[in-house]
């Protein structure tokens, strides 16, 4: 079964007026829980308004819930947003390995070869 990210939020906030009801189907449904790449996009984009640590709730999910997601890539994507990426920047340089192709002048503040789209230059 998907879990979606409103699950995971009552799960990790601290008083969220569904946290009983998702713990009871935390319970009633453990080791049949799934989640996406786009579970952990949308937490990382909504984890300031509701302060909860980002690391700690990549490691809970991954542990609860079945997923083909490279916990490595949420990781460095986690990592680049403390570098100053916002979560969209943060997962696409996660996901690129070693080089991106993009004219973002973000990509050029972390340690990633950026091909500049608009010209022959490497950074």
């Amino acid at each position: 079964m998907y879990a979606d990210t409103d699950f995971w939020l009552a799960l990790l906030k601290a008083d969220d007026w569904l946290a009983d009801r998702a713990e009871s189907k935390l319970d009633e449904h453990r080791g049949e829980l799934e989640v996406s790449l786009a579970t952990f996009i949308e937490l990382f984009l909504v984890e300031e308004r509701f302060a909860f640590d980002r690391e700690e709730a990549t490691l809970a999910i991954i542990e609860l819930a079945e997923t083909d997601v490279d916990p490595d890539t949420v990781f460095q994507a986690s990592a680049y947003i403390d570098d100053g990426l916002n979560t969209f920047d943060a997962f696409h340089a996660a996901l690129a390995n070693d080089a991106i192709l993009s004219s973002d002048q973000a990509f050029e503040t972390i340690e990633l070869d950026c091909v500049a789209l608009e010209g022959d230059t490497e950074n």
